[in-house]
């Protein structure tokens, strides 16, 4: 299938349907556009559920429910803010995490670090290799 986005042809493959099959995603995103575009993304790729949360209140409103969620991409604007207590609350519920940065370099000292890290801007593909490696280092 071939699907025109941001005036430039994408040839989707199978495997691009498979990617996310059957996963629950969070996606923690403040920009609700942005959200929004990544969860076509991930639901175009076969993920089961995706469910947005726009900080860090709502990721701790979650509670116990955290460990539901197969993958989490979360975006981080500023990577010393309550970011870095996001990712270990995510990790410590087992859920497998790609980051979404302008300043991949400033998560060398961070919890995020040991993430999957995709750079800003990236491509749709970028974002799916990402989350493949994520969740099979899980």
């Amino acid at each position: 299938m071939t699907i025109l986005r941001r005036d430039r042809l994408f040839r989707r493959t199978q495997r691009d349907n498979i990617v996310l099959s059957g996963k629950r995603l969070l996606i923690v995103e403040d920009e609700f556009i942005i959200a929004l575009d990544l969860q076509r993304v991930v639901e175009e790729a076969g993920a089961r559920q995706s469910v947005l949360a726009r900080n860090y209140e709502e990721v701790t409103a979650l509670g116990g429910r955290l460990s539901d969620f197969d993958l989490a991409i979360v975006s981080v604007p500023r990577p010393h803010t309550a970011d870095g207590e996001i990712a270990g609350r995510l990790a410590a519920a087992g859920v497998a995490i790609v980051v979404c940065t302008g300043s991949p370099g400033a998560l060398s000292d961070t919890p995020l670090a040991e993430a999957e890290i995709v750079d800003k801007p990236f491509s749709d593909e970028e974002l799916l290799a990402a989350c493949e490696r994520a969740l099979g280092a899980r």
